[in-house]
Parts: structure tokens; sequence; C-alpha cells
């Protein structure tokens, strides 16, 4: 019987499953709360104040956070597409919020 690549794919995933760690769990909820730590810089933006804030900088922010959500996707790294979907969120936040209030 000749497997496909996927079911192959498939299978090897199955067996090489591993066990997941305290530090799996640590990196999972830190996946979580790191792109949070951009609600201050978000809330300031929304309350009117733009200044210091560079629009290049989130606007870099957000590209390379798709990157790495399309890696994360492509590689199936969970903490991964938590976090750069959330700093996409986020970063596209602040983006708004430069432009409504610039």
């Amino acid at each position: 019987m000749v497997m496909s690549r996927e079911n192959y794919v498939f299978q090897k995933h199955i067996q090489t499953k591993k066990k997941i760690t305290t530090f799996d769990a640590v990196v999972f909820i830190a996946s979580f709360l790191y792109p949070l730590s951009s609600i201050p810089q978000v809330i300031q933006i929304f309350q009117g104040t733009t200044e210091g804030v560079s629009l290049y900088s989130w606007a870099s922010f957000a590209v390379f956070a798709a990157i790495f959500l399309i890696y994360g996707l492509k590689h199936r790294i969970t903490p991964m597409i938590i976090t750069n979907s959330i700093w996409i969120v986020m970063d596209s936040l602040v983006i708004i919020g430069f432009f409504l209030n610039s």
C-alpha cells in the first residue's frame, strides 16, 4: 500500500508528538501576554497623543509580524501564530489611531 505524502506527514507528526513541558506552557502563555505590552501605546494614541510615535516603526512591526505569522502557519507553530496574530492587531490599532489623531 502506497501512503500519500499528507498521510505520511500526519502519521509522522502523531508518532513524534511530545509531552508538553512547563516551559512549553510558559511560552504558550507568553505568546498571549507579550503583544499586550503595547496596550499603553494604543491607549495613549486613542487619547490623542501621537507625539513620539513612529508610523514607520509600527508599520514595519506589522509587516514583520505578518511574515512571522505566515512562517508560523506554514510550520504549525502555535505560539508563533498566536503572538503574531495579536501583534498584527495591536500594530494596526496603533497605525489606525495615528491616522485618526494626527
